[in-house]
């Protein structure tokens, strides 16, 4: 961690003012603007960060083009990045109003698509795992389910881990701020956090105790890998979803979040359970789990690629640390870790953040 890296970037420098500003005397100000405003708020930020950001944006370019391939897009690139953009600031603006959520207000944020299919799912008794991408704002997700009465569960890293397994690419310490601001308002949602870093019991329990537990696929932890078709890309995806379910009986409920431009509410829309095969080819059968989900999380893909271009471009940036790179077909990045170095630095940074 240096100032120096702020001072020979300027880009970064005005990211982590903006930041720094928006978590601190702004979350006052945004947690207490009615929702009709945000959207116009979203636009002006969204637009500003966009053209600040070049280089991401010529990046994210290239990641959309590779993961559609020959497909059509559904809107013109440039529309699509444009709005990427403004997603993704509506979604931070989402985050500063954390603590202002309870179970009278939920319906006027999130409405819940087919939780007739999770209630159908704890009905027998043995859990449920909402299975999400990043996704839009995939974390309404545990609000919405949340303030509703459900007893949720959270399997993700705290946002402070990432100042570490950063540290050399891209961490400041205004930065830092930012994120320990993030996580002290994550901290006010209903949901029990289960550190991805830890012992996985909790997660298992929480099933086992017939609970819900939500989970990313398309992270970048896990010890077993396998590969996945997404559109036209070769994605690598940790199993462990699949793993959860097979030794618990859970179901794996498919679940996204879907804002269309100029809606204020997120659409939290829970898909009817995958099949999860029991034969006695144990990793043939996690492998087919993740490609059914992702055959399923791909539509959404096609339908709505802003929602996922800046993980896009996220995945990108942390693929010199990830264990297994997210897709196939990244360049070789000079000076990157290998495998086991990027599993010994995750490690590393997950066991300073144990207690949280």
């Amino acid at each position: 961690m240096s100032w120096g890296r702020v001072a020979r970037n300027p880009t970064l420098l005005v990211k982590d003012l903006g930041g720094l500003a928006l978590y601190y005397p702004g979350q006052a100000l945004i947690s207490r603007v009615p929702r009709p405003w945000l959207g116009h708020t979203a636009r002006l930020g969204g637009d500003l960060v966009r053209n600040v950001a070049r280089a991401d944006i010529e990046v994210a370019r290239r990641e959309l083009r590779l993961l559609f391939g020959d497909r059509l897009l559904p809107q013109a690139e440039d529309d699509i990045l444009r709005e990427a953009w403004r997603q993704t600031m509506f979604n931070e603006l989402e985050v500063l109003r954390y603590p202002h959520l309870d179970p009278a207000g939920i319906d006027e944020v999130c409405v819940v698509e087919g939780r007739e299919h999770l209630d159908a799912a704890l009905a027998k008794g043995r859990g449920a795992i909402v299975l999400i991408g990043h996704f839009g704002a995939n974390q309404m997700i545990m609000p919405a389910l949340g303030h509703q009465g459900y007893r949720m569960n959270q399997l993700s890293a705290p946002p402070p881990v990432w100042a570490d397994i950063l540290r050399e690419t891209r961490t400041t310490p205004l930065w830092e701020k930012v994120l320990a601001r993030r996580w002290e308002l994550e901290q006010r949602l209903p949901v029990r956090h289960i550190n991805v870093f830890k012992f996985l019991r909790p997660a298992l329990q929480c099933l086992q105790d017939n609970e819900v537990l939500g989970l990313a696929f398309d992270g970048g932890g896990g010890r077993r890998w396998t590969q996945v078709e997404l559109l036209g890309r070769k994605a690598n995806v940790s199993v462990q979803p699949a793993q959860l379910a097979r030794k618990t009986g859970a179901a794996i409920l498919p679940t996204l979040v879907v804002r269309e431009p100029g809606d204020r509410r997120h659409r939290v829309i829970i898909r009817p359970p995958i099949a999860v095969e029991k034969t006695r080819d144990r990793m043939a059968d996690l492998a087919s789990t993740m490609q059914r989900f992702v055959d399923v999380f791909a539509e959404w893909v096609e339908r709505h690629p802003a929602h996922y271009v800046n993980f896009l471009l996220l995945r990108w940036k942390v693929r010199g640390t990830d264990v297994v790179p997210f897709f196939d077909d990244y360049p070789p990045l000079p000076g990157g870790m290998s495998s086991e170095q990027a599993q010994q630095h995750l490690q590393w940074a997950g066991d300073k953040h144990q207690g949280e």
